[in-house]
């Protein structure tokens, strides 16, 4: 089937509707499948309902769920069945016409087409993919509003915000006969960034953005970059660049792509390097992320490789370090940006520190100017 057809797929999956919202979890099982198939964890097309797929699933979900949505990965691993791609292997003995839902004795594990296998493998195609899942995720006005409050702005921004894209602007754009919906009922984050530009060009935005001090510029910059975390643009971007760049050999972007995804070498320099996370001691690497201190986009390609501009850190440790609610000084003690609401829910403490190397200092020292969110 050609990725045409898939994208239509994704973008209307059969999925449960109540009180005006869509449930999450077909998008969250696919996005899932999708990051651990990158990861190199499934690596053939045979997808199983482990505790690995799981938890994935869970750091979608924990995104994507609202109201009453229940975390059951099991629901979507059978019932994605309906969409035509996603198939289920029984064993022997088991009819499936009188299976009504999952069941570890009745299905082995779950496969998906050949052709959408091998779209899933490409970094780039992938991209595409997620991009049309966000187009099931109907309330995405709410999703923005409780995404700026877990980033720690304040509940009065967040509803200024969400005001400004969903009526000031969405209304600009209107009586420019740009849209004739509000920006917060556009999904694809590409078609976003279009509608975003035409925006920032309007002599109504202008006046009153400097009349509000950038109000209106930063709830822009701020649903851009919600669309992209929904459906982790920002990765595939970077990956794109790379693949696209005549000056690099084949093996040159093969490097570079799986140091940015967070494999191979780099990855593996890494793991040599701390051993577990380098907060904790965590030892799990499936848990863990190799995270780049200095951003992949302000690096050079020696920056990208250089295993002291990385730290391997768990997953709540790297989101918040690569979103600028923490950073670390130069005896490597965590400093905790004032902007951050409870940090302790999500595990962290003022007593945290790693060993630092001298090597570490320069990475951590643009950290700290650039990104840091202050105390």
């Amino acid at each position: 089937m050609s990725l045409e057809y898939y994208l239509d797929r994704f973008q209307n999956l059969k999925v449960n509707s109540a009180a005006g919202k869509k449930s999450p979890h077909k998008v969250c099982m696919l996005l899932a499948v999708m990051d651990l198939i990158q990861a190199g964890y499934i690596n053939s097309n045979q997808i199983q309902l482990n505790q690995v797929l799981k938890d994935r699933f869970t750091h979608h979900f924990d995104n994507l769920a609202q109201g009453k949505d229940k975390n059951t990965p099991e629901n979507p691993f059978f019932h994605l069945r309906s969409e035509g791609f996603w198939h289920l292997y029984y064993k022997d003995g088991y009819d499936k016409s009188l299976v009504i839902r999952y069941s570890a004795k009745a299905i082995t594990y779950a496969y998906i087409d050949e052709d959408l296998f091998s779209y899933m493998k490409s970094h780039i195609v992938s991209n595409e993919l997620k991009d049309a899942l966000v187009s099931n995720l109907s309330d995405l006005a709410s999703l923005y509003h409780q995404w700026m409050v877990d980033i720690g702005k304040s509940e009065k921004t967040a509803q200024n915000y969400l005001g400004a894209i969903r009526g000031a602007i969405s209304n600009w754009l209107m009586d420019a006969g740009e849209i004739d919906v509000p920006l917060t009922d556009i999904n694809s984050y590409r078609q976003f960034v279009g509608y975003e530009e035409k925006a920032r060009k309007l002599e109504e935005f202008q006046i009153r953005d400097s009349k509000g001090k950038g109000m209106y510029s930063a709830a822009l910059s701020h649903y851009h970059t919600f669309l992209a975390d929904l459906s982790q643009i920002d990765v595939n971007a970077d990956i794109k660049q790379v693949m696209t760049d005549k000056t690099l050999s084949e093996t040159e972007k093969t490097i570079l792509v799986n140091t940015r995804v967070g494999q191979g070498h780099f990855r593996t320099k890494l793991i040599q390097m701390w051993g577990g996370c380098a907060v904790t001691g965590y030892r799990n690497t499936q848990l863990l992320l190799a995270s780049h201190i200095k951003p992949w986009r302000k690096s050079n390609n020696e920056e990208r490789l250089d295993r002291f501009n990385g730290l391997l850190l768990l997953a709540n440790l790297d989101k918040a370090f690569d979103l600028g609610f923490i950073s670390f000084d130069d005896n490597g003690k965590v400093l905790i940006s004032s902007c951050l609401e409870t940090p302790n829910v999500i595990g962290l403490r003022e007593d945290m520190s790693f060993k630092i190397m001298n090597d570490h200092k320069r990475y951590l020292g643009f950290h700290r100017e650039e990104l840091f969110k202050g105390l």
